[in-house]
Formats: structure tokens, sequence, C-alpha cells
């Protein structure tokens, strides 16, 4: 079985509050890094019931493979136990040598109404194609980001029609769609980050995940940005931006500190 089936398989247990196939698909030391919830299966397996109770159900709109990591972008309905009613996630699981899932990342947010060009946190395309393109995307958001990182705003301006299509499309929600919304965007610097760090990059095919951290809304963030790619440039935008907790943390394994796979220079985000 693929890993992309069991990463169905898995949700589909979630949706079910089937804990003897969660227990069987989870290491026992299931890393988490959710900082709100324990390390460990058993305290995974413990909130069943709480979303059983609720009738907490998952959507899944897209699903990426990259190596032994799969990335899930979900819509969560019935998401009280969760902090809302419906929320819109992304979900990385890691897969073992022996395919068993032992490490888990998320952000979420509640779900927003349509943004200016009518477009929602999870809409658009969701077929994967271009799998031969993957790399060359990568390395594109790769060097996307470098320019991102620095704080030269002038020379992020001037190379954003490099990177992206004049008429993109664009899921934030407070932003439209084009090049002029987001350039407006940074040069107001109120719904557009300030990146700080690349932790990673995940990719398959036309859509490409970046994680990194930095600050959103004058708070210490976990940024996700999906991009969906074509021919070399971005053709739309996803995002989910959610603050670092400080506070009652469950676990100190961070909301980053992703398996490096590849002999790149710890100042680099991780390409796997």
């Amino acid at each position: 079985m693929t890993n992309k089936r069991k990463a169905k398989a898995y949700y589909t247990a979630v949706n079910a509050y089937d804990e003897a196939t969660i227990e069987y698909m989870i290491h026992e030391n299931y890393i988490q890094h959710n900082l709100k919830v324990p390390t460990g299966r058993a305290a995974f397996v413990a909130m069943l019931p709480k979303l059983k109770e609720h009738g907490s159900k998952i959507e899944n709109i897209r699903m990426l493979e990259d190596g032994s990591h799969i990335i899930m972008h979900h819509k969560w309905k019935n998401a009280t136990p969760l902090g809302c009613n419906e929320a819109v996630a992304f979900h990385i699981i890691r897969f073992d040598t022996f395919g068993i899932i032992t490490e888990h990342w998320n952000v979420m947010t509640e779900t927003t109404p349509l943004n200016p060009s009518k477009r929602s946190l999870f809409d658009g395309e969701t077929k994967i194609k271009d799998k031969e393109k993957t790399a060359a995307n990568k390395s594109t958001i790769t060097a996307l980001f470098n320019q991102l990182i620095s704080k030269n705003i002038n020379k992020t301006i001037a190379i954003i029609p490099q990177y992206f299509k004049a008429n993109f499309q664009q899921h934030h929600p407070q932003l439209v769609d084009g090049i002029p919304s987001l350039i407006k965007a940074i040069q107001d610097g109120v719904f557009f980050p300030h990146y700080k760090e690349q932790h990673a990059i995940f990719g398959e095919g036309n859509f490409v995940l970046s994680i990194s951290e930095g600050i959103y809304a004058g708070k210490k963030s976990a940024l996700y940005d999906l991009f969906q790619m074509e021919n070399g440039q971005i053709a739309a935008h996803w995002n989910i931006y959610q603050e670092i907790p400080t506070q009652d943390l469950a676990n100190n394994n961070t909301m980053f500190n992703f398996q490096k796979t590849t002999k790149k220079s710890t100042q680099k985000p991780t390409v796997v």
C-alpha cells in the first residue's frame, strides 16, 4: 500500500473514530508537533471520544506525497473540540521505513468568508500534474523565499513578476487576485508576513508547500504557503498563518524541527 493510500486510511479511521486502526497505524512514540497535544500515540487516541461526541469530520481537499511525508489540506467540520465550528488545516505526517506514522505537524485556522475575489481558503485546483517538474518547482519556491526572507523590500517587489502570473488566483482572506494586490500588501506590511526562516519545502508536481517562521499581525507565527505552479510561475496561492503558542504547552517538540533528509547547510531550508 502506498503512503497516500495509508494516509487516506488514516484520516478515514479518524472520521470513524476507529481507535484500533489508529493504534495500528501510529507508532507508540509518535512525535507530536501540535504544541497543545502531548506527544505520543495515546494522547491522540484519547482525543477521539471528544471528536465523536461533536461529530467532527475531515474532508480532504488536497494530498501531496514527498518522500516519506504526506501533506494533507483538510477542511474540518463540526470542529468544536478544535476551537471552532469549521476549520481549514494543513496536516503533515511522516512514515518510518516500516510504513508506520511516526511524526505529525499541523496548522489550523477557522474558515473565513470569501475574499474580495470570491475565493476561499480551500477552493480551486486540486489535480496533481507535471510530476516531472517537482524538483524545478520546489527550487523556484526556494529561490522566492530566499528573497522574501531578505529585508530588501524594493528588490522583493521588483522580482514578484518573475515568480507570479499577472492574474494569479489569491486565496488569502484579505487580498485579491493579481500582482498589484500582493505588492501593496508587501509595501503595507499588514496582510503580508515578515518571513524570518524557511524550515521546509514539500512538493509534488504542480503543488509546492513552503513552511516558514516569522511575524504576522505582530505575532510570532508558523507560516504555511501552498502554491500551484504553471510553466514555472505561481498560478494560485493558499495560506494558513498560525500564531506559535508559548504558554501551557503540552510538548516541547516545536512546530518545526523537520527531519533533514539532505546534506544541505543548516542555514538553508529542508528540501525533501
